[in-house]
């Protein structure tokens, strides 16, 4: 069973005892979708380098990515100039507006990259991250040096996303993820509320494991932050920015391009692969095994060896 332990899966940060994290550094940077909060490499940025840039999915933040910073530290490998955002609406970032689009969230992203100091980029992004990674590579052509797109929204998801009850049968759980999100977004602060006590009786946990393969290997800070970080009107809203974007114009990107998934995912079509060869036949695609949605954090060595093949690429 390819699980790690869950202390390797902790999401919060200790720069203090923690020395893959230590000095990651919290910059604000206004963009035209607001605020972005951006974890940055301690050392100073430089044209000539190129930034590991780190994009969320729809129900977290820039946490997400300490497992992964934290194993490529401990292997030796430690990610280079990372940037780490809370995307607009998630996080410490200002709420995303309900006519936002996948492309402002892309430009807005590439705009904090070079705010930061770097001309390029290699994307990691997770679910909507990937997606929104996908979107800057196509926009970005120039800047763009990889994408590792992670359990990224795709055709089939947002298939369910455009009409959720006429294609429940596509992914069950994420039409009926986006169903509750609606509801609790509908229910203001008191759906907010609802998740906090959801996750004080411990039915939270039990709610996301569909999320994960195996949940209870996972260390308890993964669904303490999701509880915390859980914004229901902001995954509405990201997830009818998805539904409205045109995906086909991913059929542009050149840059090298891996596809991760978890075997156990329940937020991929057994179709995705199949449409991701036709539309970039130069990516290449690994499946984790005994892996959920968050392939990231339950499979840090396959993650590892497509952080490999990306660069390799590049």
């Amino acid at each position: 069973m390819n699980t790690p332990p869950a202390s390797s899966t902790r999401y919060t940060a200790d720069s203090q005892s923690d020395r893959a994290t230590a000095g990651i550094r919290r910059v604000v940077v206004p963009t035209a979708l607001g605020d972005v909060v951006a974890h940055v490499d301690p050392y100073g940025a430089a044209l000539s380098e190129t930034a590991t840039l780190l994009l969320h999915g729809a129900a977290g933040s820039w946490t997400t990515w300490l497992p992964l910073i934290r194993a490529s530290h401990k292997a030796g490998t430690p990610l280079r100039n990372v940037v780490a955002l809370d995307l607009p609406g998630w996080g410490e970032s200002g709420s995303i507006s309900a006519d936002a689009t996948v492309e402002d969230l892309a430009d807005a992203v590439a705009h904090v990259t070079r705010t930061l100091g770097y001309a390029r980029w290699d994307i990691f992004g997770h679910s909507l991250g990937g997606h929104v990674g996908l979107t800057i590579a196509a926009r970005h052509p120039e800047h763009t040096a990889s994408v590792t797109a992670i359990s990224a929204t795709g055709p089939g998801a947002l298939s369910v996303l455009r009409h959720p009850i006429r294609n429940f049968g596509v992914l069950p759980a994420l039409a009926g993820m986006l169903g509750a999100m609606r509801l609790l977004s509908a229910l203001g602060a008191g759906g907010t509320a609802l998740v906090r006590a959801l996750h004080r009786v411990r039915l939270l946990g039990l709610l996301s494991d569909p999320l994960f393969a195996h949940r209870r290997s996972l260390d308890s800070s993964v669904i303490d932050s999701l509880a915390a970080e859980i914004r229901p009107t902001s995954f509405a809203r990201g997830a009818a920015a998805a539904a409205r974007y045109n995906e086909t114009q991913w059929a542009s990107i050149r840059c090298p391009v891996i596809f991760v998934r978890g075997d156990h995912d329940v937020f991929v079509s057994s179709a995705d692969d199949a449409w991701f060869r036709s539309v970039i036949p130069h990516a290449s695609q690994q499946v984790s095994p005994n892996t959920g949605h968050f392939a990231h954090i339950e499979s840090l060595q396959g993650l590892h060896s497509a952080r490999g093949g990306t660069h390799a690429a590049a």
